[in-house]
């Protein structure tokens, strides 16, 4: 998204920022809301609306002197975005209109077998015959990938992906990029998870917090003052990684789907899933205690590194994991290492990827339609009418 270079395009970004937030406005209400003249909000208008990113809206009817009005909104037909939440097992897509009101959803098996353009060209077929079926007649604007790896900071190249090996280097990126034929931005699946939980769930922007993504893999993400955490090297908050103390498992090893499932398996337990040690810890030695050894050295690093006021888990291995378990470990934490922290399941829960990636795919959008990073913060989006809208769209074929 571009910053503010001249005033022209300060105060389009201005009036786009407050139409954004999906009111309607009459002409001059507008002037007092951005500060800027009459005549130039009246410009900026006119030419949005010749752009079809602004319709006009009721007629205001005056009882006193001066003339009848008419309300301006902005268009959210004027073009459709598309968030995509790509997992080691299944893909979710989202197509929505301009002001993220959610259209048609899909969810399909991921190729795991695939090569990197076959699985880029992939994505790119399901995204297109799902914006076919929206039957608006709006073209695609923008989208936003949630992939299951470390991302470089330029978004160009992925570093590190237990779980879908084929998406590493530059091009599984350069093909779904191609492919779309529209802007597009890829974001490690656990940041998109926890921008969804700051755009759309009850977290406060200004408090740290961490999220970790307990699915298939193991991914974590950082906020700080309401901005995510991005390294160069895209390897930050890679702690699946690191060792388990005096062990010779990684923390993945424990706190994910697949390295629990194969570190069982690799001690002789028969089990066709992660949760059957859950269900049944007595069937499988000291494999839960050592699972909850493992969280408490996870938050312990985290909690040392951010002084985080909440810690959000979400995917499907963190759903075995009782508040009890939180409390504990929370507690066991503080004890440690002398930090508290509120450790409980994500708001928005298996929705937070596929609701960040339509985040970041409206960010994508609305910089491309002139919005300014300063003025990004003053749209202030219905959260409720997206989140039921997702839950209410469609699922296509």
């Amino acid at each position: 998204m571009r910053t503010t270079v001249y005033p022209r395009e300060a105060n389009r970004s201005a009036v786009l920022a407050q139409l954004l937030s999906g009111k309607e406005f009459e002409r001059q209400n507008l002037v007092g809301e951005t500060g800027l003249s009459r005549a130039t909000v009246f410009r900026v208008i006119d030419e949005i609306m010749s752009a079809n990113l602004a319709r006009e809206g009721e007629i205001v009817v005056r009882t006193g002197p001066g003339r009848h009005a008419t309300t301006v909104r902005f268009n959210a037909e004027a073009a459709l975005v598309c968030g995509v939440d790509l997992g080691g097992t299944n893909c979710r897509i989202v197509v929505a209109d301009a002001m993220g009101n959610s259209l048609i959803r899909g969810r399909f098996a991921t190729p795991r077998d695939s090569s990197a353009a076959e699985l880029g060209s992939w994505i790119a077929r399901h995204v297109h015959s799902l914006v076919a079926k929206t039957a608006s007649g709006s073209e695609l604007g923008a989208v936003a990938i949630g992939v299951p790896g470390a991302v470089s900071g330029d978004r160009r190249r992925v570093v590190g992906s237990h779980n879908l090996g084929q998406i590493l280097g530059e091009d599984f990126i350069r093909e779904v990029t191609a492919a779309l034929g529209v802007p597009t931005r890829i974001e490690n699946d656990s940041n998109l998870a926890l921008l969804g939980e700051l755009r759309y769930g009850e977290l406060a922007e200004d408090q740290t917090t961490v999220l970790f993504a307990l699915g298939t893999g193991l991914g974590s993400a950082v906020s700080l003052d309401g901005g995510i955490l991005a390294g160069e090297t895209g390897l930050l908050g890679e702690f699946g990684r690191l060792p388990v103390p005096g062990s010779s498992l990684r923390l993945r090893d424990l706190l994910s789907g697949a390295g629990l499932l194969a570190t069982a398996r690799a001690r002789g337990y028969v089990l066709d899933s992660a949760r059957e040690i859950f269900d049944h810890p007595e069937n499988f030695g000291d494999l839960e205690s050592e699972i909850h050894a493992g969280l408490r050295h996870l938050v312990s690093i985290i909690a040392l590194a951010y002084e985080p006021r909440t810690v959000l888990f979400t995917g499907g291995f963190s759903e075995s994991l009782a508040r009890e378990v939180f409390s504990a470990t929370a507690a066991a934490v503080e004890e440690a290492v002398g930090v508290r922290a509120t450790l409980r399941h994500a708001d928005l829960e298996d929705s937070a990827g596929l609701l960040g990636a339509l985040a970041a795919s409206l960010e994508v959008l609305y910089g491309s339609l002139g919005v300014t990073v300063e003025h990004l913060p003053l749209i202030h989006i219905d959260q409720t009418r997206v989140v039921e809208s997702l839950h209410a769209c469609p699922l296509g074929a």
